[in-house]
């Protein structure tokens, strides 16, 4: 009997071993969930993520949302059902991505939200984003340099996410009454919505002086529009840093973009994941610097790929 019984113990000991190693090999399970994976600068600040889970032998999922709400609460509704154990995420809609949250905090998974903060800080453990606000401020600066008082602008806004509010804030609070700005459209920060929202307020306002777009897919879609207006001398200001950006602004069809570091909101992103993870406490709010980018200082930050 005592035989049979060590020998119990033994496979029972061995079966714990197995099982525990198995569980460590799997690692965590890590979601990254951007608002679309059709930006290059959402893949960007996914690199640094990417290298270090992979270093560290866990797992990285992701999804695409397409820039829309909905579908990504239903996202995250099914990576919560996949086990995930944090989940990283920049939302489309600061306010309606909520839903989400909830869901998350039920299931005792925590949230790092990056880039675009949302409202309800309390359902998250930290913010990591740049200084929106001050992207604003430093292309308002730049654009009353640049423009007497009176000028027209248009603001290509997307005023669904957090952080876009904070750019367009941002430049109002700096040019106060110094422009006429004489239309505000949403162009849910894409190319192919701005393109065409653009080129109707190039036919109606033949004398416009600038846009400020909040991000530089916008400003690219402003660019393309003007393409079909050579006559016309408008400046174009954007938001991130964008390369393909940068190469509008070395080639002078682009004036300025407000630059941000994917990389670093990437790197400080993922440090924090992992300091929740081990159980340590964090910091709420992770503040990303951005400066502006024009033709004379864009050789300085290149445009192979972001600073």
């Amino acid at each position: 009997m005592k035989k049979i019984l060590s020998l119990t113990i033994a496979v029972l000991l061995l079966l714990t071993m197995c099982v525990a190693g198995v569980a460590e090999e799997e690692g965590y399970l890590i979601a990254y969930v951007p608002t679309t994976m059709n930006n290059a600068f959402w893949l960007a600040l996914m690199g640094p993520i990417e290298e270090e889970v992979e270093a560290r032998g866990d797992t990285l999922v992701t999804v695409d949302a397409q820039s829309d709400q909905a579908t990504m609460n239903n996202m995250i509704g099914d990576l919560i059902v996949q086990g995930i154990d944090v989940l990283l995420v920049a939302p489309q809609d600061s306010t309606a991505v909520e839903t989400a949250l909830v869901a998350c905090a039920d299931a005792g998974i925590p949230v790092i939200n990056f880039d675009t903060p949302v409202t309800n800080t309390e359902l998250v453990k930290s913010i990591i984003a740049s200084d929106n606000y001050n992207a604003g401020v430093v292309v308002g600066k730049d654009m009353m340099e640049k423009l007497p008082e009176g000028s027209k602008v248009a603001v290509m806004h997307s005023p669904a996410g957090g952080a876009c509010i904070d750019r367009a804030n941002g430049f109002y609070d700096t040019v106060g009454e110094y422009f006429e700005i004489v239309v505000e459209l949403d162009g849910k920060g894409d190319t192919g919505v701005t393109m065409p929202l653009a080129e109707d307020v190039l036919q109606s306002t033949p004398d416009l002086a600038a846009f400020f777009c909040v991000n530089d897919p916008s400003a690219i879609g402003a660019v393309n529009a003007l393409a079909a207006y050579p006559d016309m001398s408008v400046l174009v200001y954007g938001v991130d840093g964008n390369p393909d950006a940068k190469a509008l602004i070395e080639a002078g069809r682009m004036e300025g973009t407000a630059a941000q570091s994917p990389e670093t909101i990437g790197r400080e992103t993922i440090a924090a994941a992992y300091e929740l993870l081990a159980g340590n406490e964090i910091e709420p709010n992770i503040v990303v610097d951005t400066f502006l980018i024009t033709a004379d200082n864009v050789a300085e930050y290149g445009t192979e790929g972001w600073q």
